[in-house]
């Protein structure tokens, strides 16, 4: 099995969950262990945020369905070219 450590790991997840072959939720996770893994640099904050808020957050009306769009919008920015 292969060991997620590095930002080309984290670009290789996003790029899976924007082709729909891994369901966001989780690869919003993968992407989080990711950052911590790398001593949470600022180009996944994003993911870490939102690996916190997908869950345990329903009485704020924040669900992990709700949370998709900003994760798949979180993919795009770091796929992004830099400018």
């Amino acid at each position: 099995m292969h060991s997620f450590e590095s930002m080309e790991d984290a670009c290789r997840v996003a790029r899976q969950v924007l082709a729909g072959e891994v369901d966001p939720n989780l690869g919003c996770g993968l992407i989080a262990a990711i950052g911590e893994k790398l001593g949470f640099p600022d180009s996944l904050d994003t993911f870490l945020l939102l690996g916190h808020e997908q869950y345990d957050h329903e009485g704020l009306g924040i669900t992990a369905k709700s949370c998709v769009p900003d994760i798949l919008e979180a993919c795009r920015v770091l796929l992004a070219p830099q400018a």
